[in-house]
């Protein structure tokens, strides 16, 4: 019996390895719990079309191998609504605003790591209206109309993309959500304005603006303005 000793004590060894290894494999996906969102439009009749954009805070890395939100876990006013599963790392989804009569409801969203985080949204009447570029104004909403038109290279279709605060039509505004890393082009109608995108500063002038990689860090960014002629 003794002889048998060194294989039980490596046996018991390997499976507290393997034990020990499955529990720092789960960590990483169970510990992304914080996200930064923005949501849009704030208000909207029944049918309305919200979409929720999102970033994670931690394990930036674990970007493909889980998702964040799982389809249709969030719930508005109670009800549970349908959309898309989401990536860890960032992403968005859109819900629509079930049939419920006016007022503000609590919109719940939740991950599948126990992440739970809520809105309100006001429910209101009269018709739908749709605009695929409102995120970018939600986003720019912070720069007080300090703008007019904001630009945004879209790396797949090689092509540049044009949001501009004073038209709502689709065949005008195509931009619709500004990307990490993005090159864009921010027209300015003030000096000495500060776009703060998610954590990232930008001292942006009087004129065309060129930010040549959008949030490449959490500080200031880079800026090459060029002025109004004049």
């Amino acid at each position: 019996m003794k002889r048998q000793y060194p294989k039980l004590i490596k046996l018991i060894m390997a499976l507290a390895l393997v034990a020990g290894l499955v529990s720092l494999v789960a960590a990483p996906a169970a510990a992304c719990t914080t996200f930064e969102f923005e949501f849009y439009p704030p208000s909207g009749p029944p049918g309305t079309e919200v979409t929720i954009y999102y970033v994670s805070g931690v394990n930036e890395k674990w970007v493909d191998m889980h998702p964040a939100f799982e389809a249709d876990s969030t719930i508005f006013g109670g009800i549970p609504v349908s959309h898309p599963w989401g990536p860890m790392h960032e992403g968005s989804f859109s819900i629509e605003v079930p049939a419920v009569p006016p007022g503000d409801y609590e919109v719940e969203l939740r991950d599948a790591y126990a992440y739970r985080d809520t809105f309100i949204f006001t429910v209101t009447g009269g018709p739908v209206t749709h605009n695929p570029s409102t995120i970018v104004g939600h986003t720019l909403e912070r720069l007080d109309g300090q703008y007019e038109r904001v630009w945004g290279y879209d790396g797949a279709t090689q092509s540049w993309q044009v949001y501009d605060s004073s038209k709502s039509a689709q065949r005008i505004n195509d931009l619709q959500v500004l990307e990490r890393m993005q090159t864009i082009w921010i027209d300015v109608t003030a000096d000495d304005v500060v776009f703060n995108w998610r954590g990232t500063l930008y001292f942006l002038g009087k004129g065309w603006n060129l930010i040549t990689a959008l949030g490449d860090t959490y500080g200031i960014g880079a800026v090459i303005t060029v002025p109004p002629p004049g």
